[in-house]
């Protein structure tokens, strides 16, 4: 689950705004999406996400979402055991988590908490 951790430039929260959702897509708090065919969908491994879901939803026809900015750092947890450097692009796993593999990574360290599975991770997209 990605949480908002801070803005660089403010610590205000990010603002909710609501989206098209896919009524055939489960979403939980903390899901990290994209906009695919004018709905939201979860973000693969490679994709850089556009929204972190605010609600948990299923079947619905919007969502609450918070828009992801350059400013903003999320909080999360790794996948699996793994050793991150601060400011490699590491990529997601399962929408809602990051792992240590940087081929293709989307989210940048900013900071970790260690290197094994579940240890908070701090990362900007």
């Amino acid at each position: 689950m990605f949480g908002f951790h801070r803005a660089n430039n403010n610590y205000a929260a990010p603002t909710t705004k609501q989206v098209a959702a896919n009524t055939s897509v489960a979403y939980e708090v903390g899901d990290a999406l994209i906009m695919t065919a004018g709905k939201l969908a979860k973000a693969g491994s490679t994709d850089k996400p556009e929204y972190i879901s605010a609600e948990k939803a299923t079947g619905a026809d919007e969502l609450s979402v918070y828009q992801v900015e350059s400013n903003q750092e999320w909080k999360t947890t790794l996948s699996t055991a793994g050793t991150l450097t601060v400011g490699a692009k590491v990529t997601l796993s399962s929408a809602t988590e990051v792992t240590a593999t940087t081929t293709s990574g989307v989210a940048e360290v900013v900071s970790v908490a260690g290197s094994a599975v579940g240890d908070e991770v701090i990362v900007r997209f």
